[in-house]
């Protein structure tokens, strides 16, 4: 494992950061396909877990895991540079290109405006969103908002659930969208995609 220079990685954050749009850049009476993301650690692996789900039904679609050695260690707030190979590398394999993606992290809800759903969106060149099960930074206003630096950057849907705008998705649009996917108050993209992340970790744990 090697050692991160935080320096360097927050000047890549920051330029990620500065590369994310908050507007949409889909039009949502489009979207058909969205997928979820999450990542599961043994043994110095993360292993990637992404789905594909009809935007309709919530019908599966398909899952692909991607695996592969973490690099460097757990240092909070640069959680991306241990985990977004292994949900890109998922995203990847998928063999249909997701409309959206969502991921179960923060966005632009981040020191940085640069957290993992952020950092996957402009990588990929795809709209995102984050979902995360607490807040990271922030404070929530009378109507729910999540107020970061003078910006509206998310919403707490309820308690366990904040929606952290990722990229080339406006919070109004994320919004709307995190509140269709949630099925007993858990987006159902990323409920699927830590299923099946859980499943591959405990398959390796029994070889």
């Amino acid at each position: 494992m090697v050692r991160i220079d935080l320096s360097k990685a927050r000047k890549a954050q920051l330029l990620l950061s500065s590369k994310a749009v908050k507007h949409d850049i889909i039009d949502k009476e489009n979207i058909k396909v969205v997928a979820g993301v999450d990542v599961a650690f043994l043994k110095g692996i993360a292993i990637g877990a992404a789905v594909n789900l009809d935007y309709e039904t919530l019908q599966l679609l398909e899952k692909k895991i991607f695996s592969t050695r973490i690099g460097v260690p757990y240092i909070p707030t640069y959680l991306a540079f241990r985990e977004i190979g292994a949900m890109i590398g998922a995203v990847k394999k998928l063999e249909r290109m997701p409309d959206i993606v969502i991921v179960d992290a923060h966005g632009m809800l981040h020191p940085r405006k640069a957290g993992e759903a952020t950092h996957l969106g402009v990588v990929l060149r795809i709209p995102s969103i984050g979902v995360a099960k607490s807040m990271l930074v922030g404070k929530v206003d009378r109507e729910g908002y999540i107020v970061y630096k003078g910006e509206r950057l998310g919403y707490k849907l309820m308690e366990g659930v904040y929606i952290s705008l990722g990229h080339g998705i406006s919070l109004e649009t994320a919004i709307e969208i995190i509140k269709r996917l949630c099925i007993n108050n858990v987006p159902e993209p990323t409920r699927l995609a830590h299923i099946y992340a859980t499943q591959e970790k405990k398959a390796l744990m029994d070889i």
